[in-house]
């Protein structure tokens, strides 16, 4: 009675380290799911993010072909109203050119005309001074009275005469003055015309301006949101390499921080290159250390668990999913399998001599542990 109520307790005890063992193991893989399934939805949400700056792109650059059209076509019409508004420019030049010509013309013909004028006046007043002593004479020195007729029409004629240049020039003037003043008319028709067309270039301006200032902001718009895809598909690209490592190391990701892989032994016997070639660091003090538990020293996952009769001879290698495997060889024995998720400290084998050891036997007995970063071996000190 007393042998079965003792093996009952045995019994129970080891049901509870079972049970105490799958809890650890669950809770460490529902972590590194949770880890995993983290990195998922990082990747989801960043390609989400991804779709929807792409469809917001497009738009913007629907936006930014409208604008450009909108500014081209301004600019077009402003550059037609321009050569528009330089012909017009041209024709009110010539005009004003026509005008200050015909101006100096008038200015000749009024000059000969008050001339004509003013000599016509001075020979009147010299015959009206004259007066009728200048036709006695005139009567007294003719042999008859036909004779005097004839003399008097000749001096009548001479002021008719010019009466009629005056006349003449006056004509003229008037005629060179209503050419000006429909020249005037002209240029006023031309002015009129081109501040009209000042002022629609002066609205399209203002236009075009808005139009350039909507180009700007949609070039703008377009530029941000290439940045801001470009931020969201490094943050895709950061969260699938995650999701990478946590797959490749079975979902788990290691703290980087080692814990010393034989619990019962700290002693070196050999450091990081202690010799050539020698990638890793020997824990040993005595044959009395063979079958030690030998633990892994960080979470992971087993990705090799082999058994050599040479070189490293029974060892394993952990990926710890964050750049870092680490490595234990010449084990008496393997307690874990690849593929195995593994937690910190939980036991993966023993201490042993297997593989390429000096001296050969249980005096060689020790653990050749390494680590490796980033596919390099580097000093596990760094990391203890």
């Amino acid at each position: 009675m007393k042998l079965l109520k003792t093996a009952a307790v045995k019994l129970i005890s080891i049901l509870v380290v079972v049970s105490l063992l799958f809890v650890s193991s669950v809770t460490v893989v529902s972590g590194a799911k949770s880890d995993l399934d983290e990195a998922k939805d990082s990747y989801v949400s960043a390609k989400r993010e991804y779709d929807k700056l792409k469809k917001k792109k497009a738009s913007a650059e629907e936006q930014l072909e409208a604008a450009q059209t909108a500014y081209y076509s301004l600019v077009k019409q402003v550059d037609l109203l321009n050569r528009e508004i330089t012909g017009v420019q041209g024709q009110i030049d010539k005009l004003e050119k026509q005008i200050a010509q015909y101006q100096v013309k008038i200015d000749k013909q009024q000059a000969l005309m008050d001339k004509g004028y003013h000599d016509f006046c001075v020979r009147l007043k010299s015959l009206y001074i004259a007066g009728s002593m200048s036709s006695l004479q005139v009567l007294l020195t003719c042999s008859d009275f036909s004779d005097y007729l004839t003399r008097l029409e000749m001096v009548t004629k001479i002021g008719e005469k010019d009466a009629a240049t005056i006349k003449e020039l006056e004509d003229l003037l008037h005629e060179l003055q209503e050419l000006q003043k429909q020249l005037d008319t002209d240029r006023a028709e031309q002015q009129a015309k081109k501040n009209e067309l000042d002022a629609r270039k002066a609205e399209l301006e203002e236009k075009k301006a808005e139009a350039a200032s909507s180009l700007s902001e949609c070039e703008s718009l377009i530029a941000q949101i290439k940045q801001a895809q470009a931020d969201a598909q490094d943050e895709m690209n950061k969260a699938l390499e995650e999701i990478n490592k946590l797959q490749a190391s079975g979902g788990i990701t290691g703290s980087g921080q080692l814990c010393y892989p034989v619990p019962s032994c700290t002693s070196v016997s050999c450091g990081y290159y202690g010799y050539a070639n020698h990638n890793g660091v020997d824990f040993a003090n005595g044959p009395g250390l063979y079958g030690a538990p030998v633990v892994a020293s960080d979470d992971g996952q087993v990705v090799g668990a082999d058994m050599w009769e040479y070189s490293y001879g029974h060892h394993v290698t952990i990926d710890h999913g964050n750049g870092m495997k680490t490595i234990y060889c010449h084990m008496s024995n393997i307690n874990v399998s690849v593929g195995q998720n593994v937690t910190k400290g939980q036991v993966i084998g023993g201490v042993g001599c297997t593989g390429n050891v000096v001296p050969r036997g249980m005096g060689g007995t020790h653990l050749h542990f390494g680590v490796i970063v980033n596919g390099s071996f580097v000093n596990p000190f760094s990391y203890l």
